[in-house]
């Protein structure tokens, strides 16, 4: 296990988080479709806040159980709450310092956000 640094653009939210850093995902939903995010979930007492409490902001749509945390200074979002495990984190792996040393590593798995309900039923994060 491995403990990567990630930040926003602007570097107000600073985050680290160990894991191996194997796979991601990548969700076609509406939302994560507009954001470009690649999702790489790690359990919450693997993911540390360093700064920007005072700069995230939350967005929530339909059931809101899922929790898109975005900086309120620069709009990155670095790191969110998934729908399918609220309890989680799952980190934006472009925001992480290392992204670009790493992509090659890193499986990146396709997740049909736009049927929901049908894909989680069978998807293996």
């Amino acid at each position: 296990m491995k403990t990567y640094h990630g930040s926003c653009h602007c570097g107000a939210i600073q985050f680290e988080v160990d894991t191996d850093l194997t796979q991601a995902t990548e969700c076609n939903c509406s939302i994560c479709t507009r954001k470009g995010a690649q999702h790489h979930r790690a359990p919450p007492e693997h993911f540390r806040l360093l700064a920007g409490q005072d700069s995230l902001t939350l967005y929530q749509a339909g059931n809101k159980i899922a929790k898109h945390w975005f900086c309120k200074v620069c709009g990155i979002h670095p790191f969110s709450n998934p729908r399918a495990a609220p309890d989680m984190y799952t980190v934006n792996i472009r925001c992480l310092d290392a992204y670009w040393n790493e992509i090659e590593n890193i499986e990146v798995k396709s997740f049909d956000g736009q049927n929901w309900e049908d894909a989680i039923q069978t998807f293996k994060f």
